[in-house]
């Protein structure tokens, strides 16, 4: 087979192979867009639409700048494991979300709804150095941040909980 007919015999390979991409991409990014429930608000979405002056605000800010996310998931599955840690997640939670914090890897705990397990001194004592409440720990220690970088991550921590409406489900 001579080099040109190799290419010949290829190409409806390269266009098939394109055109399954193209589908694809269309698929998983665009559609969603015109999807009626990624575009709903919930209660969960309303509460943590922070105003852009609030120490949640700034405090997610923080928590993006850390990097925390590469840690920490913010994403209850409807699985057994994740059945203590609260109401599943559904996509109208993270109407306001932007960056995601879904995260994809759970080196620490699933912080999705983290302000209903510990109160505002168990996170002030975790961040300053995590191993004094959890032994052998591999977070790393936040002391470094400013006062008021701590207390607004403190306040977005505490800020994530269900709305009461949604804790049953």
């Amino acid at each position: 087979m001579s080099g040109q007919s190799k290419e010949r015999f290829m190409k409806p390979f390269i266009i098939g192979a394109s055109l399954l991409f193209f589908i694809g991409v269309t698929a998983t990014v665009v559609l969603p867009f015109y999807d009626e429930v990624m575009q709903r608000e919930n209660a969960n979405a309303k509460i943590k639409n922070y105003a852009i002056d609030s120490p949640e605000y700034r405090g997610r800010q923080v928590y993006i700048r850390e990097g925390c996310h590469v840690c920490h998931t913010q994403f209850v599955r409807p699985v057994k494991a994740d059945s203590s840690l609260g109401p599943v997640s559904v996509p109208e939670d993270y109407r306001h979300d932007y960056p995601h914090m879904l995260g994809t890897v759970r080196t620490g705990s699933d912080l999705t709804w983290v302000g209903t397990r510990w109160n505002e001194q168990w996170h002030r004592v975790h961040l300053n150095n995590p191993r004094q409440v959890f032994p052998g720990s591999t977070m790393p220690r936040y002391d470094y941040l400013s006062d008021q970088d701590t207390e607004d991550l403190i306040a977005y921590l505490m800020s994530l909980k269900p709305a009461p409406s949604t804790e049953g489900r």
